[in-house]
């Protein structure tokens, strides 16, 4: 009888185990084995798709997305994963598309929507910012830093300093809207009424003492120095950058256009 339900404990912890070690090939079994008893759901196979492409079989996505779209155009979900797999397969038409089909449907599927505004906003479309503000509204200010650097970009300077301003509400160890702020802060542009000097190198010793190890700010403090013509304290950032980073070519070529300047 012990022996008995000990061999049960260990068949019990091998299953626990290998679900565990294999949740998505188990997903995938379970998706499998519904599909073969209804090929024409268009829910099903989505799912699977979305597994198939966090597997990166994209082949395997592409058909089953193709096949639940076949079934059911104007399922949100089904759109949303096909224009993943279709940006993946480097087919940005038929992706944007997808995402924008899925926002006719429903105008409020943020996963839709933020999808198609980075796509946009990646290929300067004129209807970035106008996406960007949207989606703004919908989210009540809170934008990711990747979404507000397009705003940097375009020159937006002020929407882009108030949307970081709602993040570090949030999060005021935020790395990338620290960093976002330093670069607006020490961005030289004839347009950037915010260019300034004691901010920028606010931000940037704020991320350098938060942040020690990111080589990135050492580089952009050191050009952020460079710019202004402090080339000493250039050279020493871009030093410490290299301790960091041997393999930045900019940074090499910086510390050399630096030493020039100093002779």
């Amino acid at each position: 009888m012990r022996l008995s339900l000990i061999l049960i404990v260990l068949v019990v912890l091998v299953q626990c185990n290998s679900t565990k070690t294999k949740p998505i090939h188990s997903d995938l079994d379970s998706l499998s084995y519904l599909i073969q008893k209804d090929s024409l759901d268009f829910s099903l196979l989505s799912k699977r798709a979305k597994l198939y492409l966090q597997e990166n079989n994209i082949k395997l996505a592409k058909k089953d997305i193709d096949q639940a779209y076949s079934v059911f155009k104007n399922d949100v979900n089904v759109l949303s994963c096909k224009g993943d797999i279709y940006f993946d397969l480097n087919e940005t038409r038929i992706a944007k598309d997808s995402w924008q089909r899925c926002l006719i449907i429903d105008p409020n599927q943020l996963d839709c929507r933020i999808k198609l505004t980075n796509l946009l906003c990646a290929v300067r479309d004129p209807n970035c910012r106008i996406m960007i503000d949207t989606l703004a509204k919908l989210q009540k200010g809170i934008v990711s830093p990747s979404i507000i650097a397009y705003l940097k970009e375009l020159k937006e300077y002020e929407s882009a300093l108030d949307l970081l301003t709602n993040l570090l509400g949030e999060n005021s160890n935020n790395k990338e809207a620290l960093s976002l702020l330093s670069l607006i802060y020490s961005d030289t542009t004839k347009s950037n009424n915010f260019f300034n000097i004691e901010l920028a190198e606010k931000y940037f010793t704020e991320i350098i003492n938060k942040y020690p190890n990111d080589f990135q700010v050492y580089y952009n403090y050191g050009k952020h120095k460079q710019n202004i013509s402090q080339y000493n304290e250039a050279l020493d950032l871009y030093q410490k950058g290299t301790q960091l980073n041997k393999n930045s070519k900019q940074l090499f070529y910086n510390m050399g256009f630096c030493a020039l300047e100093l002779k």
